[in-house]
């Protein structure tokens, strides 16, 4: 029982790094560090929960690599919150002087408070689409555009060493 065991857990470990091999290590560097850029962009949108799905979606729709995609969507969920606070204090930084407010660190509160405000449950929900109006949209839009590249451009040169 235990040797039947160890040779199905044998062949699914083979089985795992033979699409490791073939799906990222031979695949072109190029649509590798795509997938990455796809992988981590999707988590700075409010996915709940699923963005690693979308990931994969947009990887076959781009046609770049799906693994690295979905994958690297997985292991870059637990910085969802880190993201959306990067998302309202970028989008606060450019929105604050727009709306003529003076200090940043009121409009990021102020920001919060009306996700919080108490009141019936549709103040509740106007208070969570506007909260993730445009202040987050435009962080979420522009954090996407600069991590995304940067990490498109820290994978190309990581594989592209690799493969040297």
């Amino acid at each position: 029982m235990r040797d039947k065991l160890c040779l199905k857990w044998q062949k699914v470990k083979e089985r795992f790094y033979d699409t490791i091999d073939k799906q990222i290590l031979k695949e072109k560097p190029n649509k590798v560090a795509l997938g990455c850029a796809l992988g981590i962009g999707i988590n700075f949108f409010p996915t709940l929960g699923v963005g690693f799905i979308f990931a994969f979606i947009l990887a076959v729709l781009f046609r770049v690599n799906r693994a690295s995609a979905a994958v690297t969507s997985l292991i870059t969920g637990p910085l969802i919150p880190l993201m959306y606070t990067l998302n309202v204090v970028i989008g606060g930084l450019i929105l604050t002087p727009v709306t003529g407010q003076e200090n940043l660190v009121e409009f990021i509160l102020h920001q919060y408070s009306i996700i919080l405000k108490l009141g019936n449950f549709q103040d509740k929900i106007f208070g969570f689409l506007e909260f993730f109006g445009s202040t987050f949209l435009l962080g979420a839009a522009i954090n996407v555009t600069i991590i995304g590249t940067g990490f498109y451009f820290f994978v190309s040169f990581l594989l592209d060493r690799n493969t040297k």
